[in-house]
């Protein structure tokens, strides 16, 4: 077993009945389903955002960050099932001084929601960050998700920016 591997199966998290663990190649198409949600979701909430399959939904690219080095997903397994998961990666923006850790995605069934696995998909992607020596985390998170935005802030993220957008009617 490699380091990598040896360092993924000691960051396992249990949480009443969910187990936290990094994910590998068997849970893909799982993820791929729970992704393709999380783009409808994404469209509900952004207009300009379409609920058809997007990159960030194909299983190549969620593969690529399954094995990654500095990329990780966790899934959250209730029973055998993955009712969540969340996907980041380290990296270092041209205009930053040093590493930053990004969450792309964290996503959790509606019916397990409010029990505490996005909390704890969060919690276990800030220390492998810590792990990986970044010096701060990133998450994108749209204005009107209050529950997302109450998680994040509980955690202790802080606003930095907001993203204007003018809409053209009637285009």
């Amino acid at each position: 077993m490699s380091s990598n591997n040896k360092a993924k199966q000691s960051s396992n998290i249990a949480l009443a009945g969910v187990k936290i663990r990094h994910a590998n190649e068997e849970d893909l198409q799982q993820i791929v389903k729970l992704s393709e949600k999380l783009g409808r979701d994404e469209s509900a909430m952004d207009y300009m955002v379409s609920p058809l399959p997007s990159e960030f939904q194909n299983p190549a690219w969620i593969l690529k960050n399954i094995k990654g080095e500095n990329t990780v997903v966790f899934v959250a397994e209730v029973e055998g099932k993955i009712v969540g998961y969340s996907l980041g990666w380290v990296s270092q923006p041209w205009s930053y001084k040093a590493k930053r850790g990004y969450i792309c995605d964290c996503f959790v069934e509606k019916s397990y929601r409010r029990r505490g696995i996005g909390t704890a998909l969060i919690k276990a992607m800030l220390e492998w960050f810590k792990n990986k020596s970044v010096e701060c985390i990133e998450a994108d998170v749209y204005s009107n998700n209050t529950p997302s935005l109450m998680l994040f802030k509980t955690l202790g993220f802080e606003e930095v920016s907001k993203r204007l957008r003018l809409k053209f009617r009637g285009n």
